[in-house]
């Protein structure tokens, strides 16, 4: 639990107590590329924390066109809020880009922690805002920016993770064609 703990402390800006608790529900997975974390329309009420490798985000309609909406690197996080909050089965899928280590802890378990100590309600509520900080940039790229601007965007924001990402999956990112990002990409080296 050694990421899950590392990135909760950093959220928490101290110590958290009773790790032990959360023992139970944590389970490490190993990911080989191209395996799905999860699909579409399953119950995953679950935080999970990369250790090591890269997860791709990504809805997908019934006509199999795919958008991605995020990358997970790295000792980063992601969760499905539907679920966790709403109740619901997952909108999107979770695929692992790489050979990955992903450690999953039961969000239930969390939620025991929180209601017992204010420590772990500052810790994941700051996850929380980490997270809607970062939807809100992505929503605002989007909206606002051209594709040239997106991609510089993308580069900026996954320094790490853009050289190791396929071109097809970085133009889902930024809503253009393959052909198109070839261009920006050979337009901004010359």
């Amino acid at each position: 639990m050694r990421q899950t703990r590392l990135l909760l402390e950093k959220a928490a800006a101290e110590p958290l107590p009773d790790w032990d608790d959360l023992a139970p529900s944590f389970r490490l997975g190993q990911f080989g590329k191209g395996a799905d974390v999860f699909a579409e329309g399953e119950w995953q009420p679950f935080v999970y924390v990369v250790r090591r490798g890269m997860v791709k985000l990504s809805y997908t309609n019934e006509l199999g066109d795919e958008w991605v909406k995020s990358f997970i690197g790295d000792g980063d996080f992601f969760a499905c809020p539907n679920v966790l909050l709403a109740g619901r089965k997952t909108d999107y899928s979770a695929v692992a880009l790489e050979d990955s280590e992903i450690e999953q802890v039961d969000y239930a378990s969390l939620r025991r922690l929180m209601e017992r100590y204010p420590v772990w309600q500052r810790a994941v509520l700051q996850l929380l805002q980490w997270h809607i900080v970062r939807k809100e940039q992505r929503e605002r790229e989007l909206l606002t920016m051209r594709p040239e601007e997106r991609y510089m965007s993308f580069l900026k924001t996954f320094p790490a993770l853009a050289p190791r990402i396929q071109v097809r999956d970085t133009a889902r990112y930024l809503g253009v064609t393959p052909e198109a990002l070839s261009r920006i990409r050979k337009r901004l080296r010359a």
